[in-house]
């Protein structure tokens, strides 16, 4: 994938659904935590690969540790606690969503925009 279309996929999709759960939780439809909880197995897998291939490499495999000690354990945790799931994790999830739209925001513009 070109950086472009990952920038764009997290500022407006992922960030903006981390935004949502952060602010209101209780109104995440039940149905929806299955598929947060196998996310975020998916992440744990696909990420701690990357960054395997990276450290083989010799390169830098700081993004994927960040999504594989932070951004899978809170989608594991809650995905399987679902709405009984404390406070702070979807607080911890409002956070990674601001985060994740300012930091890709701020590259998608800067690499289409600004240059």
């Amino acid at each position: 994938m070109t950086a472009n279309i990952i920038h764009a996929f997290h500022a407006f999709v992922i960030g903006p659904a981390f935004l949502y759960a952060g602010f209101a939780p209780d109104t995440i439809p039940e149905s929806a935590f299955t598929p947060i909880l196998v996310l975020g197995v998916f992440i744990f897998f696909y990420h701690g690969y990357k960054a395997y291939q990276k450290l083989a490499e010799g390169r830098s495999a700081w993004i994927n540790w960040i999504h594989v000690f932070l951004v899978a354990p809170l989608l594991i945790i809650i995905g399987t606690l679902k709405k009984e799931a404390s406070r702070r994790y979807y607080e911890m999830l409002l956070l990674l969503g601001f985060a994740v739209t300012g930091y890709h925001g701020f590259y998608l513009i800067r690499d289409n925009v600004i240059a």
